[in-house]
């Protein structure tokens, strides 16, 4: 993409990544992939599909693949997030919902749907569910307790700039 601005003839091509953000030029470089999967009707397969990108721009990319009018030939969209927005009832069923949680121990990793867990009981999940909160309560897994306070407290003192009753020091 090339933008034009003035010069000693008023026009001069700059490209386009001195002035758009890493996340609008990553949204265009998108569109031809997109395009291929929906004109083949091909599986799409995004690593980080957020990274850098704006949730309302992600949502109508889904959006388009979830469109039978323009998705005519069935294309399928397939990527992996740690945004907790796409955990929304109103824009996927429960079988289109993945967790991967790794074991601590053996570092295996299992995967499984958000359909496993059935519609019942304690930690059944219903259609229309409140997926995000459950999943912010570890109701599905896969969420881990991350704390990196104690880090930065070590760093910190070894550094001579927390004092033990956690007061910065004067310098």
């Amino acid at each position: 993409m090339v933008s034009l601005v003035g010069g000693e003839d008023g026009n001069m091509p700059v490209q386009a990544e001195v002035f758009e953000s890493y996340g609008t030029i990553r949204f265009v470089n998108m569109f031809p992939i997109i395009m291929s999967a929906l004109v083949s009707g091909g599986t799409l397969v995004i690593d980080e599909f957020d990274a850098s990108l704006h949730p309302m721009a992600l949502m109508s990319i889904v959006n388009i693949f979830h469109n039978d009018e323009v998705n005519k030939n069935k294309a399928q969209l397939i990527f992996n997030t740690h945004n907790p927005i796409f955990l929304n009832s109103n824009l996927f069923r429960r079988d289109e919902i993945k967790f991967v949680e790794r074991d601590d121990d053996t570092f295996c990793s299992t995967h499984y749907s958000l359909s496993d867990f059935g519609t019942s009981g304690r930690n059944g999940v219903r259609n229309g569910g409140e997926y995000m909160k459950n999943y912010f309560v570890n109701q599905y897994g896969a969420i881990k307790d991350i704390d990196f306070t104690s880090v930065f407290e070590n760093l910190l003192e070894s550094r001579g700039e927390l004092f033990k009753d956690g007061t910065e020091s004067e310098g």
